[in-house]
């Protein structure tokens, strides 16, 4: 007999599960900061801020962000005869062929009530639109500028001049102002003041005179909405001050912004001041030095944008640039926690709810290697299969909803020229498991790098709760295996708080989760949190114990909910073991959910079979001292838009597995043995108690599982 403990192979104290994080690292910030009030010119309203009493080095003379003054001959070299050439051409040759004789745009017209609350299907799709436009109008001017910066043809400084100028013309306050469409404002100031940092002194004294006036009322709106939203006071990893998502989003266009305008605008040093602050002191609420992110892995995306501020930091050579914990390790929250291929994630994700190293995500991290020097990321970034063009590969130029542009990708490119892309590192050497206790996540694979192989599970149990894009998925887990989604996420968010995305995606029911009475966890609710209170991993197997108590709590019809507990054991062979405990003052039925794209079927033996091409998911369910009801069905809580089924909305199969007896006490296991091939792998349960379950394997060997423990013991025969 094999016995396995997992209590000694980490330390734990005090209940506090240990970091597996092999990057983490300790670092303290000892920056003595100075407290000041700052009053808008307008009378929006006001906010506090903290000012850092030092801040980098900032150049003596402009240009100071995207290409310096004392780089023009080496980006010019760089995107005719070096690196960038291709990159670049096909920028051109595109550019030239569409947006060259491109008219402005009028401005983007009002589509009523704009409060996120108020938005329609069809208010979604005006406002999508009037995004697009000053995406456009943004790209334009930024493309021409930088083919002007590498030839110096006076048809691309008129262009780039030409969309600057009459751009000053639409109503900073108006339908592209941040009060009423945070988007198309952000799409504007992202890139904007980079291109008057690079043409200002082509313009006359009247144009300069009308660029900057339209700067500062978008900049003053802009800090003002920032600081409203109370971003002056959030802290790292941290919901004491709620964090609103998009002024977070905002901050590195902020401070962008002010290194652009520093000579030029009193107030930009302000806004420079108050990102730099920001991003020393108190970035990420999301996530701590762990690097993980509580919105998800496809809001994770916005990393991106922040890194445009570090990308700012390094062109000026501030040393704080890339250098903090966050900076470290964040670009491994994909590494473990994004497959390769497009599969579903906790949080919100794109319009068909699946995401995977899409272009712009295999770019960072590409990115991030050079920058770091990390081969283990150079290796991630090679795992890239997504049917999309890379940006340096894409033939078809377009501007409309591209973001980050084609340009910022080659000016990070160029960026990062003279640091050479590591040797590829294997990612098996790396810990299979991780647990990020910032945001309350897991992730556990059996072979690490070569996801065809690869048996991954992800486990949730978060201090976010179901706050911003976060769902109502406490201890929930997803499970993918060979390349595909076996135990998926369900629903599809066809634009934000739509009915469906509302009324399925963000609730309990659509995740491979529990019910308690047929009741989930609150969504939109930062009190209903969980905690991962055990995290104990070895080469022979994986442990996770959640506790969602709380989450239920929340919902006022289960206040008298004692405990909802889940422990998760997967082994290494990719067995994976869970026990739900529910506990309650009332008796209660419990509604254990799994959901998948393929429809389940009952196996002779009396398992459920998930099949999805050559990936099989055997499931064997026992309810202790009660029966099982177990009913299939592919209807959502709340129908998908019909205008949105057309783009790859397929359907979806939901197995409610309800305990027939209402009980105070219930516990339930499940066994789940994933397998590829024409003969599945099978793993049953043989007997259960409250604290006990048996299993015989494929190969005829029992396993025995003993959770009367401080922690599971494991033994075979």
């Amino acid at each position: 007999m094999a016995t396995l403990y997992f209590s000694g192979i980490h330390t734990m104290m005090n209940g506090t599960p240990t970091m597996l994080n092999r990057f983490s690292i300790k670092q303290q910030l000892s920056t003595t900061l100075t407290s000041i009030v700052l009053f808008s010119s307008f009378a929006y309203g006001q906010g506090e801020w903290t000012r850092p009493d030092r801040l980098p080095e900032i150049p003596t003379t402009a240009p100071r962000t995207w290409i310096l003054a004392n780089q023009q001959a080496a980006f010019s070299e760089y995107c005719t005869t070096g690196e960038g050439t291709d990159f670049y051409t096909r920028i051109k040759e595109g550019f030239d062929e569409k947006y060259l004789s491109f008219p402005f745009p009028d401005e983007p017209k009002s589509f009523g009530d704009s409060d996120p609350k108020a938005r329609t299907s069809a208010k979604i799709d005006a406002w999508r639109k009037a995004q697009d436009t000053c995406n456009e109008v943004a790209g334009i001017a930024s493309t021409a500028t930088i083919i002007w910066r590498v030839n110096g043809e006076q048809t691309y400084l008129d262009k780039a001049r030409e969309f600057l100028v009459k751009l000053c013309d639409w109503d900073p306050e108006g339908t592209t102002g941040i009060e009423y469409n945070d988007e198309t404002n952000f799409r504007l100031l992202r890139l904007a003041p980079e291109v008057y940092d690079q043409i200002r002194d082509e313009l006359t004294a009247e144009e300069k005179a009308k660029v900057l006036a339209m700067f500062q009322r978008r900049g003053t709106t802009s800090f003002d909405h920032i600081l409203r939203k109370r971003t002056g006071l959030l802290k790292r990893n941290s919901l004491e001050v709620e964090p609103s998502s998009h002024p977070v989003r905002f901050m590195p266009m902020l401070g962008m912004m002010g290194l652009a305008l520093w000579d030029d605008l009193p107030e930009a040093k302000d806004w420079f001041a108050f990102a730099y602050g920001f991003y020393e002191n108190q970035f990420s609420p999301w996530g701590g030095d762990d690097g993980g992110w509580a919105e998800g892995i496809a809001y994770w995306r916005g990393v991106i944008e922040h890194a445009s501020f570090q990308d700012a930091l390094l062109l000026i050579d501030a040393p704080e640039a890339y250098a903090q914990p966050f900076w470290k390790n964040t670009f491994y929250f994909p590494v473990y926690f994004l497959t390769p291929w497009r599969s579903t994630a906790f949080g919100d994700t794109p319009v068909a709810g699946a995401i995977g190293i899409e272009p712009g995500i295999r770019d960072i991290i590409t990115h991030a290697a050079r920058v770091h020097q990390d081969g283990y990321l150079r290796a991630y970034a090679d795992l890239y299969e997504d049917p999309h063009a890379l940006p340096e590969d894409e033939l078809e130029f377009r501007l409309w909803r591209k973001y980050p542009t084609p340009v910022e990708y080659l000016l990070r490119d160029f960026l990062v020229a003279d640091r050479p892309l590591p040797a590829a590192n294997p990612l098996s050497d790396l810990p299979q498991s991780i647990y990020l206790k910032s945001i309350g996540w897991a992730a556990i694979h059996t072979d690490l790098g070569n996801p065809q192989n690869d048996i991954f599970l992800q486990i949730k149990s978060s201090p976010y709760g179901s706050f911003s894009h976060s769902h109502a998925d406490q201890n929930a887990f997803i499970l993918n295996a060979f390349g595909e989604g076996l135990a998926i996420n369900s629903g599809y968010r066809e634009f934000h708080r739509s009915p469906h995305h509302n009324g399925h995606t963000r609730q309990t029911l659509s995740k491979n989760a529990v019910l308690i009475g047929g009741e989930g966890q609150t969504a939109q609710d930062a009190t209903a949190i969980g905690q991962i209170t055990r995290f104990v991993s070895n080469e022979r197997a994986t442990w996770v114990q959640g506790d969602a108590t709380q989450a239920y709590q929340a919902n006022p019809k289960l206040k008298d909910v004692e405990l909802a507990q889940r422990d998760v054991i997967m082994l290494q062979s990719g067995l994976v073991i869970i026990r739900d405990e529910i506990r309650s003052l009332r008796p209660e039925s419990v509604q254990w959910l799994i959901h998948s794209n393929q429809q389940p079927d009952k196996t002779d033996d009396g398992e459920l079979a998930i099949s999805q091409n050559d990936a099989n998911l055997l499931v064997d369910l026992v309810a202790v001292d009660n029966e099982l009801v177990i009913e299939v069905s592919d209807v959502f809580a709340v129908p998908v838009d019909p205008k949105y089924l057309r783009k790859g909305y397929d359907p979806q199969f939901h197995l409610i597995a309800a305990t027939e007896t209402p009980t105070c006490n219930t516990v339930i296991y499940a066994v789940l043995q994933p397998s590829q091939g024409k003969d599945p792998a099978k793993a049953r349960i043989q007997s259960a108690s409250s604290q006990q379950v048996e299993i015989i394997q494929t190969n005829g060997q029992t396993l025995k599982i003993d959770f009367s423990k401080e922690s599971p013991e494991i033994s075979q025969t």
